[in-house]
Parts: C-alpha cells; structure tokens; sequence
C-alpha cells in the first residue's frame, strides 16, 4: 500500500464526517479522484454510513426503554 493510499485511508472517517481541516480535506479529497481503489474504500463506507443513518433514524425508541435506561443510573444521573 502506498504511503497517500494508507494517509487517506487513515483520515477516511474524518473525512466522512467533514471533521478534517480544509488543507486535509483537500488533499483527500485530490487522492480519492486519482485512487481507485481508495475510491472504492471510500464509496463503500460512504454507502455504510449512509445506510446506518436511514436505518437508525426510521426506527423507533420501544416504549419504556428511556424509563429503563434512566433507572439504571438513578434520579441524579442528568446532575
């Protein structure tokens, strides 16, 4: 692997996330049109990101779940 490939693939959550200072994102960014295969690394876990995102957000808290949460930590768990 090359030393940019394993650099990009390093900052790919970040990046993901748009957690990276501009002159980082630009760099990954330049290597991801030039890369391939980093590309591919890139598209599946934008695509993984995006999955566990629709599919967290459609799904709804079971009733009595927060009451259950909150009774393991006690009354003074948001002090």
């Amino acid at each position: 692997m090359a030393a940019d490939c394993k650099g990009t693939l390093e900052e790919l959550e970040r990046f993901l996330d748009q957690e990276l200072p501009e002159g980082k994102f630009a760099e990954v960014m330049g290597h991801l049109r030039t890369c391939p295969d980093c590309q591919g690394v890139f598209d599946f876990h934008g695509e993984l990101k995006r999955v566990v995102r629709t599919k967290a957000s459609s799904e709804e808290m079971p009733a009595g779940l927060m009451a259950k949460i909150e009774g393991c930590f006690g009354d003074d768990w948001l002090a």
